[in-house]
């Protein structure tokens, strides 16, 4: 068996996946093993598998559409190793990151999931803009430790840091490991109605069973273009609202301190909610779309009475995005 199974779910992007797989491909660690499950009946991401020539990577064909999630778990079930990663198709890995995390492991046994932070590939001055970065690489680490800062976590104190972005800006799956027996325990990747926060709900659950060791150092890059999903589920966006929350709730209420826990989740998920939809508002009218049901969406989430004390932050990163920016620095000033 190998030490590592890197998961895939893959559906029409030969050429991205295929500069993900030879990311693997250089890993200095190679007691692995590559599982591409393809979500598209033509088995249009067979050759590019193939291609690697290399027993390591297995190829797979679902038959079928099965969805992002399904997908995932055909390819934890195909899968052997001691730990897994699920990556996605277009977020290639560093050439140490199994090195770092099996170091990790064997430094700090029995821990659950070992993590290491990302950056951002932003590929388009269009798609740059909107998220406020520059195109190329954008570093995702934690601006308050150094490089190579190794932080130690039980399962509880780790939801408290991740759900209030004390770790890292922003997360990935991708650049994580997690113990087989967790991830088949806590019942596969998340599923609860749509693919929105799927990696939140993920990575919370497997650091909350046996804790997590994190790393701040970047071991992979998440890749933001066109193709992204989210910019066309607008009708999935109340479902994320309501279906997250409870989905963490039904699974994590045992803890000791749930009630704080369960607080910081809900504050997560209504900003995240409300910064999507921001973020929606100024795509379509930067691509002059039609919104696609993004009024509906407001419609729906205010209704939700976690998410309407967020009303006024989302008008003004709606309408005042400029204003709403001067606000968030000059709170952070005052709070320091």
């Amino acid at each position: 068996m190998p030490f590592v199974s890197f998961c895939f779910t893959t559906f029409k992007r030969g050429s991205i996946l295929k500069d993900t797989l030879d990311s693997i491909k250089r890993q200095a660690f190679d007691d692995y093993e590559v599982i591409v499950s393809d979500n598209d009946p033509e088995n249009s991401a067979r050759e590019f598998v193939e291609s690697m020539n290399d027993t390591r990577f297995r190829y797979f064909s679902n038959g079928a559409n099965l969805g992002m999630k399904p997908s995932f778990n055909k390819s934890l079930q195909r899968s052997s190793g001691d730990f897994i990663v699920m990556i996605a198709d277009d977020d290639p890995i560093y050439h140490d990151m199994l090195q770092t995390l099996v170091g990790l492991a064997n430094k700090y046994p029995g821990y659950g999931m070992y993590m290491g932070g990302s950056d951002w590939l932003c590929t388009t001055p269009e798609v740059a803009k909107l998220y406020k970065l520059k195109v190329g690489t954008n570093s995702h680490l934690s601006s308050d430790h150094e490089i190579g800062y190794i932080n130690k976590y039980s399962g509880s104190e780790f939801l408290i840091d991740f759900f209030t972005f004390k770790i890292f800006p922003s997360y990935l799956w991708s650049t994580c490991m997690v113990k087989r027996d967790i991830i088949i325990q806590m019942g596969g990747i998340p599923d609860y109605g749509t693919p929105f926060l799927g990696d939140y709900a993920y990575l919370s659950l497997m650091g909350s069973v046996s804790g997590c060791v994190v790393i701040n150092k970047s071991l992979g890059c998440q890749t933001v273009h066109n193709q992204n999903f989210g910019r066309n589920q607008n009708d999935q966006i109340i479902t994320a609202a309501k279906a997250f929350p409870k989905y963490l709730h039904a699974r994590l209420s045992h803890l000791q301190n749930w009630h704080m826990i369960e607080k910081y989740i809900l504050d997560f998920t209504g900003s995240w909610v409300i910064s999507h939809m921001a973020f929606l508002h100024h795509y379509f009218n930067e691509n002059e779309e039609n919104e696609k049901g993004l009024a509906q969406a407001e419609r729906d989430v205010f209704k939700i009475d976690y998410v309407r004390k967020f009303h006024t932050k989302y008008f003004f990163k709606k309408r005042f995005p400029k204003i709403h920016d001067q606000l968030v620095i000059l709170k952070k000033k005052f709070k320091g």
